[in-house]
C-alpha cells in the first residue's frame, strides 16, 4: 500500500513539473545547443584575436533548429550553451 502511494505521488510530481516547464518557455528565445569556435590571431602589426563561431539553436516552442555564425574580437560575446540568441 505504501509503495502504491509513493508511486502515485511520484507520478503526480513529475506531471506538475512538466506543466511548469511548458509555461515558463519563452517562445521568442532560440536556445543555443551547440557552439564551435576557433580563434585567428592577427598580424604582428595588429595582434588582435578574432573569434569565429558557428552555433546551433532550437526554439523550444516550435522545435525549429537553426545554424548561425558569429564573429567578434571580444571573448565574452562568444555564444554560450543555453543562452538565448
Amino acid at each position: 500500500m505504501k509503495k502504491l502511494l509513493l508511486i502515485t505521488l511520484a507520478i503526480v510530481m513529475m506531471a506538475c513539473s512538466t506543466e511548469e516547464e511548458q509555461q515558463s518557455q519563452n517562445c521568442n528565445c532560440d536556445r543555443v545547443v551547440e557552439v564551435n569556435t576557433f580563434n585567428v590571431v592577427g598580424t604582428p602589426q595588429n595582434p588582435a584575436i578574432s573569434y569565429y563561431s558557428v552555433y546551433y539553436t532550437i526554439n523550444d516552442c516550435t522545435g525549429v533548429q537553426k545554424q548561425k555564425s558569429f564573429t567578434t574580437t571580444n571573448i565574452s560575446q562568444v555564444p554560450a550553451l543555453g543562452q538565448c540568441r
